[in-house]
């Protein structure tokens, strides 16, 4: 007979029927989350919010619950519990909340906070107040849970653990953070030339900062419980973390160095590269903060910015580099770069991570818990979508990573791309992670935004430290690397057979010619017609095909181009940022002039030739869809704007695109036309706001609610949050080995624990193999997109991916073997 008052459990593990007790959970929880939280000055908050975050589960109902969803309960006992109807019904989280409230009441912002974390470590954190002025926290803290019978069931270890805990030292961690950003946001206020009239502002901004801490704070928890219950499921799990110990940031430097030696220095652009590598070497013993790398295309600012990140981390003793990418086809290249040079001899994957995947449910799992990555090795490679995610969007699986944000060099590349409605929460976030986290940004682009001048300083503009340019002298280096002439076509707009005929007299008469548009649909129609034109050595990219066939093109794109073969590609915008590709010539479609620039990039990138050929081409109006497009068809317009200003200089050849004067009138004029978009937009409940307010002060809410300070909507700013104009799903694609992947993961059964790491290896290689689809083109496949059970991954029949252009609503005709 099974007895309920025996030790009180956490988990049972459901490949051998392994028990942890509770107590072991929560000292464990305990002690990692304290741990992880001393880098925000937070230790013993963590030790506590770890120690009472399962606190529910020392229930009697809790415990009839787990024990009956794992068999071990009869179901025609009195003490079984129906699993299946009661999942996510039974409320283990708020006992451990409404505990640390009644303790640390008296402090209320910071109880307030310590509540919030524990409550929603399996939502994501709830709203204070709905933007209809719902007190949801005032109906959580008075919920009705069985906390005595939880209190009094506490193993005397966890008792003896939140007593030597003092509310003493709490109330001195939490008062020194809260004390640090309201006087940095005072600071700021005082030198506004304006102070008073924007106090409402930078009151927001130290509300924002707050939630912010938070968040951050709530990671840690996350994180903690997480990885614990990932150890005990899988002993692999709990053995690979042991391996990746702290970063030798001695060692990385060493083999980084030694690679920037080998690299031979005997033309003009390894030349000014050197010296690029050379000035970031020399700023690395800067203090932290905020920093620009401005760089011309092909002027090797991968490189040259971890020089700079592992000399800066090793001073500083930071724990994490961060490069933040705004494409996958980008952290392809780069990642493989740094793995070659930093993972020399080391078990793959443990010095350097590359994580850009959403092939994997939204909904986690216990098998999702294991999948998921968290960012724990020395050098991590995502993207600006998944970066953002983490601080802002929804649920527990991004939020999970954000401590790690902390105490890191965090390289932001490329960073032109960051999408304008992001400016400001971007803005403050990075604000935040450097004065209260201890980190420090770099932002790197041959086309530096204006972050540090946006139009309303006191809604969030970086903080940039002095002397923040890492380079010393900007013009001469840009004249340095000048190796391209621009012919501006835009006063006779073309269609598309005109731009064909273009590319492919390129072609012709230069051997090599690079297209980019800036829709798919061109892209595909672009490359029928120069095909049936009989053009030669005809390629085509976009992001309808998966990372796997892209890498395969462009390698066989270079190959042919070193070979001195003729090739016309055809390609969206995802070729333009930092692929490392160069072609005599380039045909540019209108877009912003950071755009531009970068297809520039494309061209002559190592100097081949005296100088290499942009055609910047305009579209006859009506022919080309970007009216979902904003950002493209703002920046087209603005750009023709600035153009216009600056053509009779351009004409004489006293100035050119790329001059820096030129590139900040540009974001000058982009950003003051598009201020309106920068905080966010959004409905709810039709009733128009925007997240900066309510992640900050949440001042236009209707409530009134006395004794507490936060009043953030969180829960539905996160639901709102997508880093992109729309959800993407990604899917699977029966491309290369593609095929063979699919068809494992619909065999798969979730047998044990080797299995699982069977599972893991799949999903990691999945990556490579994967498409993200807007919901319109989801709806229009239809049936063409199947589910694997098990793991609600999605995958795309065979007939549905064309071996040239990618993902295709129409079938080609191929044989359906994969339909499961």
């Amino acid at each position: 007979e099974i007895m309920l008052n025996t030790k009180a459990l956490a988990h049972i593990r459901q490949a051998d029927g392994k028990k942890q007790p509770l107590e072991e959970h929560l000292l464990s929880v305990a002690k990692l989350a304290g741990f992880f939280a001393r880098k925000i000055g937070l230790t013993s908050s963590g030790q506590i919010a770890g120690c009472s975050h399962d606190m529910g589960k020392y229930s009697g109902i809790f415990q009839q619950y787990l024990l009956s969803a794992n068999g071990m309960i009869e179901q025609d006992s009195d003490e079984f519990i129906d699993p299946v109807s009661s999942k996510g019904k039974i409320d283990h989280s708020t006992a451990g909340a409404q505990y640390l409230w009644n303790r640390l009441e008296k402090y209320k912002l910071f109880a307030q906070m310590m509540f919030l974390s524990v409550c929603s470590h399996h939502s994501g954190l709830i709203d204070c107040l709905t933007p209809d002025g719902e007190n949801r926290f005032d109906e959580r803290l008075k919920k009705q849970v069985p906390l005595n019978e939880s209190v009094s069931g506490m193993d005397e270890a966890v008792r003896e653990k939140l007593d030597s805990l003092s509310d003493e030292t709490l109330l001195k961690e939490w008062y020194e953070k809260y004390k640090s950003i309201l006087s940095t946001e005072k600071d700021f206020m005082n030198r506004h030339e304006n102070a008073k009239t924007v106090s409402a502002e930078y009151n927001n901004i130290a509300f924002f900062k707050l939630g912010m801490l938070l968040r951050c704070f709530f990671s840690c928890l996350l994180d903690a419980d997480r990885i614990d219950s990932a150890a005990f499921e899988n002993e692999q799990y709990r053995q690979l973390r042991d391996r990746l110990g702290k970063p030798d940031w001695d060692k990385l430097i060493g083999r980084l160095e030694k690679a920037l030696s080998d690299f031979p220095n005997d033309t003009k652009i390894r030349k000014i590269r050197q010296k690029i590598a050379d000035a970031c070497l020399e700023r690395s013993d800067s203090p932290q903060g905020i920093y620009t790398l401005t760089v011309p295309t092909g002027g090797g600012k991968t490189l040259s910015s971890l020089r700079f990140a592992l000399h800066h981390a090793k001073k500083h003793k930071l724990e994490r580099i961060f490069f933040i990418i705004p494409y996958t086809s980008i952290i392809e290249q780069n990642a493989r770069v740094v793995r070659d040079i930093l993972e020399n001899g080391e078990e793959p994957g443990t010095v350097v991570l590359e994580h850009h995947s959403n092939i994997e449910p939204e909904k986690e799992t216990w098998q999702g818990k294991l999948l998921s990555s968290n960012w724990e090795t020395p050098v991590v490679f995502t993207t600006m979508v998944q970066f953002l995610e983490t601080l802002f969007g929804s649920g527990t699986g991004s939020a999970r990573r954000m401590h790690n944000l902390a105490n890191a060099v965090l390289v932001f590349d490329e960073i032109q791309t960051l999408p304008v409605r992001c400016v400001y929460l971007y803005c403050n976030a990075i604000n935040f992670l450097v004065e209260q986290c201890g980190s420090t940004a770099v932002l790197c682009t041959a086309t530096q935004p204006l972050l540090g001048k946006v139009p309303r300083p006191e809604k969030g503009q970086l903080r940039l430290a002095q002397h923040a340019e890492l380079m010393p002298d900007l013009q001469g280096l840009f004249e340095e690397l000048r190796r391209v002439s621009f012919i501006d076509h835009t006063d006779t707009p073309m269609n598309l057979e005109q731009i064909g005929d273009l590319a492919i007299g390129e072609q012709r008469d230069r051997k090599n010619c690079l297209v980019i548009v800036n829709t798919k649909n061109w892209a595909k129609a672009l490359y029928r017609y120069c095909l049936d034109k009989g053009a030669e050595n005809v390629f085509h990219l976009s992001t309808s095909m998966c990372a796997a066939h892209r890498t395969e093109i462009l390698d066989l794109v270079r190959q042919k181009l070193e070979q001195d073969e003729p090739v016309l590609l055809v390609s969206t915008q995802l070729v333009e940022c930092g692929v490392d590709i160069s072609f005599r010539s380039v045909i540019r479609l209108a877009a912003g002039l950071d755009s531009i620039l970068q297809a520039a990039g494309r061209c002559n990138r190592n100097m081949e030739k005296t100088a290499g050929t942009v055609h910047i081409v305009r579209v006859v109006d009506g022919q080309e869809n970007i009216t979902r497009l904003d950002d493209i068809r703002e920046g087209r317009n603005v750009f023709l704007r600035v153009l216009n200003e600056y053509r009779e200089p351009i004409r004489k050849k006293a100035k050119d695109l790329s001059d820096p004067e030129i590139i900040e009138r540009y974001f000058q004029y982009y950003f003051y036309q598009r201020d309106h978009l920068m905080a966010y937009p959004c409905r709810t409940k039709n009733k128009k706001e925007n997240l900066l307010d309510l992640l900050g002060a949440n001042q236009g809410n209707i409530a009134k609610t006395e004794g507490r300070m936060l009043r953030q909507s969180f829960e539905t700013a996160a639901n709102c949050f997508a880093a992109i104009d729309a959800e993407t799903q990604g899917i699977l694609v029966p491309y290369g080995e593609g095929r063979r992947i699919i068809a494992q993961l619909c065999s798969w059964q979730p047998e044990n624990a080797a299995a699982l790491s069977v599972q893991r290896e799949l999903l990691k290689k999945a990556q490579r193999y994967s498409v993200n689809l807007y919901p319109d083109v989801l709806k229009k496949l239809g049936n063409a997109v199947a589910c694997i059970p098990e793991t609600g991954i999605m995958y795309l029949l065979e007939s549905y991916y064309d071996k040239e252009t990618g993902v295709t609503a129409e079938a080609t005709g191929e044989m359906d073997f994969l339909h499961y």
